[in-house]
């Protein structure tokens, strides 16, 4: 196993404990930080309209109360990147002050370097089982002595955008196996690609407090609106402060998501031919005649391209909005 600053080789032994055979010192472990090859913690600032991203040596977040730490995706170029669309994601979160108090005060963040993003349909098993995803481990370590030595100050707010979330689930996990608990603080997921509900999981197994919505999905996210049921029975049963109504009210929610998911991706899926009871033809043509009776304004079009732009594109999207 890859963790930072070595190399181990371990054998697991028959009653589930490990013995280290050889570890190896990665003495170029700290350039390649500084040159963003391998994960760290960046202190993110407003500096006129662009984002830029230190790195913090000491992998320690500012002791500051109600501090926003972001837990970025992967698949940019560098944490400049990251750090100007982070910004405007965890600005989502409700505990976050919005916009304008995210672009005051800046925040951390928690870069995981990578040329893809994690999770997503494309990456389905890492997806619905995050904890397994064993290329995150060394990025989930590093954040979790991150998030331990955050413990001690109130109210600070962990912030996983898209692929982020995995990273923040595999964290919670280690240090819920550790027995720490971060009570003083909350998190919340913004369009996660992994599974929400093993990030809720862990969440509860370190006692954060956590706001009235945890996450906030696109109605064709798949993954994220995947086992939101799951994530609402488990809130209601661990959560004193979710009622049984809070619990009703987020399955009607999730369950228009979820038809318009649906119809959409339904509709999608026969116009490239994935039908298997009709040609491609034949779905094509029944797809743009359900759209025109759906949609019939050239307003309601546009709202959907938006829509389509804003579920598959979420970076050029949020460049576009920017502009408005």
């Amino acid at each position: 196993m890859i963790l930072p600053g070595c190399r181990v080789t371990a054998e697991k032994r028959p009653d589930g404990s490990y013995r280290i055979l050889y570890m190896q010192a990665d003495l170029n472990y700290s350039e390649l930080m500084k040159r963003a090859e391998k994960p760290g913690l960046y202190e993110a600032t407003k500096d006129g309209d662009e984002w830029q991203a230190s790195l913090k040596k000491k992998g320690k977040i500012a002791e500051r109360e109600d501090r926003l730490v972001a837990i970025s995706d992967s698949g940019y170029r560098n944490p400049d990147k990251a750090a100007s669309m982070s910004a405007s994601r965890i600005a989502e979160a409700p505990f976050s002050g919005g916009g304008l108090r995210v672009e005051k005060n800046g925040f951390d963040m928690h870069f995981t370097p990578g040329n893809k993003r994690i999770g997503g349909l494309i990456n389905y098993r890492d997806s619905v089982r995050p904890l397994d995803n064993t290329k995150l481990y060394e990025s989930a370590l590093l954040l979790a002595k991150t998030m331990y030595d955050a413990r001690k100050i109130k109210g600070v707010g962990w912030i996983a955008e898209f692929g982020g979330s995995a990273v923040l689930t595999q964290a919670l996990k280690i240090l819920a196996d550790r027995g720490v608990r971060l009570e003083n603080h909350t998190a919340f997921l913004v369009r996660p690609r992994t599974s929400p509900n093993e990030a809720i999981k862990a969440a509860h197994a370190v006692g954060l407090k956590l706001d009235r919505k945890f996450s906030k999905t696109h109605m064709l996210d798949y993954i994220g609106n995947r086992d939101q049921l799951e994530l609402i029975f488990n809130r209601w049963r661990k959560e004193d402060g979710y009622t049984g109504l809070k619990a009703i009210t987020d399955m009607v929610e999730h369950s228009k998501s979820l038809q318009g998911a649906g119809a959409f991706m339904g509709s999608l899926a026969a116009v490239a031919g994935l039908s298997a009871s009709a040609p491609a033809p034949a779905a094509a043509a029944a797809f743009l005649t359900a759209l025109g009776a759906a949609v019939g304004s050239a307003a309601t079009i546009g709202k959907m391209g938006n829509t389509m732009v804003s579920a598959w594109l979420p970076n050029q999207h949020n460049k576009l909005k920017s502009k408005f």
